[in-house]
């Protein structure tokens, strides 16, 4: 039994491309957001010369999924991921939780900078991607922007 409040793992979906068909048969999807700090150190007498700031100089996110090779038509997975990675170009993703998307979501272009599969013997063949942003990452307001306009 879940507890009430808590996000079930299970609700974050990943759309790659501008398709609305969700990346299929996944079993993990990780968003991590970065920061790059530059430290800058000053020579006034009350800083002792110990202490630095600190100030964020580039913002980045990284999506990585995991999920079932699957075969069937009409599914958004392994072997479409390998023909977007060999091209090279961006795709854009959107990501939010099941039942958000069409209220808020977040959304941006993203390079695959890797690309796993992963078949061991008497198992299933899985897959891993990894996805790395190519420029700003944005907060999309459905509700409030008929136009899908954005707020950052």
């Amino acid at each position: 039994m879940r507890k009430e409040g808590y996000v079930h793992g299970s609700n974050m979906i990943l759309f790659a491309t501008e398709d609305t068909t969700p990346l299929g048969h996944s079993k993990s999807c990780k968003i991590s957001n970065k920061s790059t700090t530059k430290k800058r150190a000053t020579k006034e007498a009350s800083n002792d010369g110990k202490w630095s700031e600190s100030s964020v100089s580039e913002l980045g996110v990284t999506v990585t999924c995991e999920g079932f090779k699957f075969t069937k038509e009409g599914e958004f997975g392994y072997d479409e991921l390998l023909v977007i990675w060999e091209s090279g170009t961006p795709v854009r993703l959107k990501y939010a939780h099941r039942g958000e998307e069409q209220k808020k979501y977040r959304t941006g272009l993203f390079i695959i900078t890797q690309l796993d599969e992963d078949s061991p013997a008497d198992d299933d063949t899985t897959y891993s991607v990894t996805f790395e942003n190519s420029g700003k990452v944005e907060i999309v307001n459905v509700e409030t922007a008929g136009d899908e306009s954005t707020e950052g």
